[in-house]
């Protein structure tokens, strides 16, 4: 039997390892300033009274938290289990889903009139057909009137900040990480490697986003899917989306 190095690190699926550390991980984001531009973007569009919403890959449920502070009443869905946990934690008494994109199973259908799926979750989806069966699933998920806001990050983004970057942290007495990032330019492909140090062990997961030019999510949107496409805006503004910004903010709308 081959022996292994106490050393080597154990492969874990993304968002498992780095689930009691991910709050700490992203310390450098602003929830506040992304609720407060996501209630600017519901006021604008007519739904800032239109009941709970569905934020779709809510993580550890920060995003909800500060939404409820704004008035807003907020479900979750996660796919990681881990990350899922973390959310029912911090919100004991909401409603949380195990399930991700393009599934959504377990969630009702004519629940939610708003959804929101932020920070480049939907980077995630790995090809084309995992973006149209989103989409159709979050139209048929959506009562009507309804309203989906996503956001995406750029190439150029990606070119900017990833090409190449690395990151470590001692972030308490138990815990560190060392990520190694690398966008491919040609295959629209940005590679993660985040490997955890913990009180158990090492571990290791590899996290892999698909980057589509803006202009290719709108033409999937016009051509597979029942939604209005509403806006398309760059970084928390009301400004259109160019070649040139770093990341874009989608607003769908189902209107019957």
């Amino acid at each position: 039997m081959q022996e292994t190095s106490s050393d080597t690190p154990l492969a874990r699926p993304p968002y498992s390892a780095i689930a009691p550390i991910y709050d700490k991980m992203m310390s450098h984001v602003g929830y506040k300033r992304w609720a407060a531009y996501i209630e600017r973007v519901l006021k604008k569009e007519g739904f800032s009274d239109s009941g709970p919403f569905l934020d779709i890959g809510c993580g550890t449920g920060r995003f909800i938290s500060e939404m409820r502070q704004l008035g807003f009443e907020g479900a979750g869905c996660e796919p990681a289990a881990d990350m899922l946990g973390m959310a029912k934690k911090r919100l004991p008494k909401h409603t949380f889903y195990l399930t991700g994109l393009p599934d959504l199973a377990p969630i009702p259908n004519d629940t939610y009139h708003i959804a929101t799926c932020l920070y480049d979750t939907l980077n995630y989806l790995e090809d084309r057909d995992a973006f149209i069966n989103s989409f159709k699933r979050v139209y048929e998920l959506l009562a009507a009137p309804g309203i989906f806001i996503f956001d995406v990050v750029s190439p150029a983004h990606c070119k900017h900040y990833f090409q190449n970057y690395v990151d470590s942290e001692v972030v308490d007495d138990l815990y560190s990480y060392y990520r190694e990032s690398h966008f491919d330019d040609a295959e629209g492909l940005q590679y993660n490697t985040i490997r955890v140090f913990a009180p158990d062990g090492i571990f290791e997961e590899t996290h892999v986003q698909k980057i589509f030019q803006f202009e290719t999510i709108k033409h999937l949107i016009k051509d597979n899917t029942g939604f209005e496409l509403s806006g398309c805006y760059e970084d928390f503004t009301f400004d259109p989306a160019g070649k040139k910004s770093g990341r874009a903010h989608f607003i769908l709308k189902k209107n019957s």
